[in-house]
């Protein structure tokens, strides 16, 4: 290894210590939606035959595949890592033929992001992953469009890791495929009409189950209004966004996004990228450069336009709710154009010393106006293990399994051992079962707390039986749940629960048996019709995998020399 990479890799590990800290020891980061357990299983949920739209399809299932070997520590940490150097190395790839500081202001500025940030702690980690990917799908988007060999299958392939979540696919599939397969390309026809179709195919196995589902229209509308964008300053909304910033949860966001600094910075890479954005295309070509403004522009506007009429009126729509998250090729854009621009303005600075000076303040500037992103988000994402509860619980649930129904009543927890931070109701994941969850989400808007429904109709029989205090044991038996699980020393209500059988009682949990001689089959047993489609769907994306891997031989994996050099 040259002495150039050498110095480039310690400064990703660097960045990756940095940024992550703390996430980085033994354990798990459990923070909102970001939520590993040692071992998933395969239940019907993570293929989408859920009574919910399909928004965790198909990372469970990816997840429960890959932890039946090595436990779900290893492959967080893995993505965590994977993140935050495949987003550093992508943007240096795709300037590649820039001066080196302008390669790392592009890195640390996609890296060291509100965007990133904000979503670390919301535990956005399939939208994290799809970012990462993105500047690397482009690349091999390009690639195809020049007649590179292989080229296709690798970016198939990145197109489904990047496709982990439905949201994830599509801002892969945004600004890739259409560089891949648009005009003027030298493929021919057949060859890009091939990786058009395979990469739709990877995005069936979550589609399908949406545009099926029997909650396909059942979305709140009051969704969009509650995960609209938040200004994170007096300046509003335009200048947030531009930022990358305006996640709809204002806990997640960090103290200095809301400070003058915070603008000062936004502004600066806003000048630097308009006064670049001239010389894209010698980066990304005409093609990438031309997708990357529309995809910016129209993330732009989705981000700040809540989507209540496609809600409503879209069968599976609801997947489309929490419009911050489509500022990400727009994050893309700024890493590239603003270095540019920072390089067009430095040559104009003939003085050695203030040009040094300018570079170092630059490559600085996200460091110095989010200062609080350190060290994992000031110790917000940090490791932590399970109680032992868990896999003493998920053991007795697998001798006699049967649907679980979890209590305190809500959506998300707060456990001491887990330093009171918000995580999303881990059952779901932990137990080798169906569980029946709050899938209601109570969200704090300007206008006041906004009650977003759920779709799940067992959840919702629980939930009234709850609020009007009615006898538990029947409403239970009458929705098919056969076992009541309580997690300890975290708020929200528990009912009275007689009649059910203690079967464990642990310092962190309770597990009770429901009385079976009532029991009925549960109501959301599955269409044949829709299962059959589902699983077509499932094969047809596993198929489409297989073979792109098989188009990606080890020695085409690799790129040049010429096309590889980092040089300093």
């Amino acid at each position: 290894m040259s002495y150039a990479r050498l110095r480039w890799w310690l400064l990703v590990a660097a960045l990756v210590i940095a940024l992550l800290g703390p996430a980085l020891g033994p354990g798990y980061v459990l923070t909102y939606d970001m939520v590993f357990v040692p071992q998933q299983s395969f239940i019907p949920a993570v293929f989408g035959l859920g009574d919910v739209l399909p928004r965790a399809v198909p990372q469970d299932a990816v997840l429960a595949f890959l932890t039946m070997v090595v436990p779900g520590a290893f492959w967080q940490h893995l993505m965590l890592v994977g993140v935050v150097v495949g987003a550093a190395t992508g943007v240096v790839r795709l300037l590649r033929e820039e001066p080196a500081w302008q390669r790392v202001f592009g890195a640390v500025l996609y890296v060291w992001s509100a965007y990133v940030v904000e979503r670390l702690v919301l535990g956005s980690w399939p939208l994290l992953v799809a970012y990462a990917v993105m500047p690397w799908a482009m690349w091999h988007a390009l690639a195809f469009r020049r007649g590179v060999p292989g080229a296709g299958g690798r970016l198939v392939l990145l197109v489904a890791l990047g496709s982990l979540a439905p949201s994830a696919g599509l801002l892969t599939l945004a600004v890739s495929l259409p560089v891949a397969v648009g005009p003027r390309s030298l493929r021919s026809l057949a060859a890009r009409c091939l990786v058009g179709a395979a990469a739709f195919a990877l995005q069936l196995p979550w589609l399908v189950p949406a545009v099926t589902s029997s909650v396909a229209r059942s979305a709140d509308p009051a969704g969009a209004f509650a995960f609209e964008f938040r200004s994170e300053g007096a300046w509003g909304s335009l200048l947030t966004a531009l930022g990358t910033g305006g996640v709809w949860n204002s806990d997640v966001i960090p103290p200095s996004r809301t400070a003058g600094v915070g603008l000062v910075g936004t502004v600066v890479v806003i000048v630097l990228a308009v006064v670049g954005a001239r010389t894209l295309p010698r980066v990304v070509g005409r093609s990438g450069a031309m997708v990357l403004a529309l995809t910016s522009v129209g993330g732009l506007l989705i981000a700040l336009t809540p989507l209540a009429v496609v809600l409503s009126d879209v069968p599976g729509g609801g997947l489309l709710r929490d419009g911050q998250k489509w500022l990400a090729p727009l994050a893309l854009t700024l890493a590239l154009a603003a270095p540019l621009g920072a390089g067009l303005v430095a040559q104009r600075i003939a003085e050695p010393v203030s040009r040094r000076v300018l570079i170092g303040a630059l490559i600085a500037l996200p460091f110095i106006v989010t200062p609080d992103a350190a060290w994992g988000v000031s110790g917000r994402v940090t490791a932590v293990q399970w109680p032992s509860d868990w896999g003493i619980v998920r053991g007795l649930v697998a001798q006699s399994p049967a649907d679980t129904a979890v209590l305190p009543w809500g959506t998300f927890r707060s456990f001491s051992w887990n330093a009171r931070r918000t995580q999303l109701d881990p059952a779901p994941r932990w137990l080798p079962v169906t569980t029946v969850v709050d899938d209601r989400l109570l969200v704090g808007t300007r206008q006041g707390v906004v009650d977003v429904a759920g779709e799940s109709a067992r959840g919702a029989a629980i939930r009234r039986a709850i609020d009007q205090g009615d006898p538990l044991v029947p409403v239970l038996q009458g929705q098919g749940v056969g076992l009541v699980l309580v997690e300890k020393g975290t708020p929200g209500p528990i009912p009275t629960l007689s009649g059910l059988t203690l079967r464990y009682d642990g310092p962190d949990l309770t597990l009770y048996q429901v009385p079976a001689a009532a029991l009925v089959t549960p109501p959301t047993q599955q269409p044949p019709w829709r299962l059959m489609v589902v699983i077509l769907a499932w094969v047809l994306a596993i198929i489409t995998l297989i073979a792109s891997a098989l188009t990606t031989t080890p020695s085409r994996i690799g790129v040049s020399r010429e096309t590889a050099r980092f040089r300093w």
